[in-house]
Parts: structure tokens; C-alpha cells; sequence
């Protein structure tokens, strides 16, 4: 299987930086494996949310992303905590 690229929006790279170092050292190789398992044990597809079609659990951090299998991307949309990220 060939390995997908990893992108990050914007809005995805300023919430890593806001986030504990600490915090961030385990949530970076969780989206990193994304690259060759798009959809990981902890991963769950959204229906009625509309940011994005998946969302990878690490802790009670989210991260919410999209697959775009015919570019051979997977797009980091947004990362947080789980109280705050589906607003």
C-alpha cells in the first residue's frame, strides 16, 4: 500500500502549536501513521458534522480529517480537545 501524503490546514497547524508540548509528542505520530492506515482502530466517520468525514481519537484529543484517495491525500483539518472541537 502506498503511503498518502499528510497535509494540514491552516486552522490545524495554528491549534498543534497552541497545544502542550507534551500533548502535541503524542498526537503528531497518531497523524503521522494516517499516511499508510487512513483509517486507524480509533478512527470513526462523521455523519452529521460537517467539517469533516472523519475523526481519529488520541486521548480526549480529536483530530478531524478528510481522505481524498484519488489525490493520495489526507487533509488535517482540525485539532483539539473533545469538549471543543465540534463547535
Amino acid at each position: 500500500m502506498k503511503a498518502y501524503e499528510i497535509q494540514l490546514s491552516t486552522k490545524a497547524k495554528k491549534q498543534l502549536k497552541k497545544l502542550n508540548p507534551q500533548i502535541g509528542d503524542n498526537i503528531i505520530p497518531e497523524i503521522q501513521k494516517l499516511a499508510t492506515e487512513r483509517f486507524p482502530n480509533q478512527f470513526k466517520h462523521l455523519t452529521k458534522h460537517k467539517t469533516a468525514d472523519y475523526r481519529l481519537r488520541v486521548g480526549d484529543y480529536r483530530v478531524l480529517y478528510d481522505v481524498y484517495d484519488e489525490d493520495e491525500v489526507v487533509l488535517i483539518l482540525v485539532v483539539g480537545h473533545r469538549r471543543d472541537v465540534y463547535r
